[in-house]
């Protein structure tokens, strides 16, 4: 944001230089022809190009190494001051009343120029003190809680499987011409089925980085053994 402005106000002051600077080129280009008298419009465009880069001027004067946008802030309180105080200009001399009205016109512009710069100041100011909003609250649920599920128990017939693995030694394994498998050790045999949904309820797990060939080990978990009398 403060980028931004500084940003805004360079390229504000250099229009209105650069501008300035092109006033008086006229009227110094006007003035080596020797030809051509000065007409009075080339006058009066370079005194207001001048009215109006005045305060930029000033603005780039005064910065040094202080903060450029306390510096605008100053610059413009002071400029505004002295216009509320302002009286018109009564000298006999035409060209300095002029001159006079053309500089206080400068500074209008370059207030109203920058109104819309003070503005956002102020605006990021009120919105960096607001204090941030609390969190809305979450709307209780009315819905009833999820009843919990109760822990599945084998059938005797997955816990005489379970029995079995806890003794140790049972593997899946393959064999015969037509890869018929069998599960199971030399206390006896688990059927496929019933092996399935040891493994699926997780009472149970497979070594398959076996081969089957080799024969596959299996063995309780916790949650298999926890069926199982202590």
């Amino acid at each position: 944001m403060k980028d931004r402005i500084i940003e805004i106000l360079t390229n504000l002051g250099g229009t209105r230089i650069e501008d300035e600077g092109k006033a008086r080129e006229a009227l110094a280009t006007e003035s080596r022809d020797m030809t051509r008298s000065l007409t009075p419009y080339s006058m009066r465009k370079a005194m207001e190009k001048t009215a109006d880069a005045m305060p930029w001027r000033l603005l780039l004067e005064e910065q040094g190494d202080d903060d450029p946008i306390e510096v605008f802030l100053k610059l413009r309180k002071r400029l505004t001051k002295q216009l509320v105080g302002t009286t018109s200009s009564s000298s006999s001399c035409t060209i300095s009343n002029e001159q006079d009205r053309l500089k206080w016109d400068g500074i209008r512009r370059f207030l109203q120029d920058t109104d819309c710069i003070v503005s956002a100041l102020e605006a990021a100011e009120r919105a960096a003190n607001e204090p941030a909003p609390e969190p809305t609250p979450e709307p209780e649920s009315k819905s009833e809680p999820a009843k919990p599920v109760p822990a599945r128990r084998p059938t005797p017939a997955q816990r005489k499987g379970l029995e079995l693995i806890a003794q140790g030694g049972v593997k899946r394994t393959q064999f015969g011409l037509r890869n018929r498998e069998r599960i199971g050790s030399e206390n006896g045999t688990i059927y496929a089925d019933t092996f399935e949904v040891l493994l699926r309820e997780r009472w149970v797990t497979l070594d398959s980085s076996k081969s089957l060939f080799q024969g596959q080990p299996i063995e309780l978990t916790e949650a298999g053994r926890a069926h199982l009398p202590a």
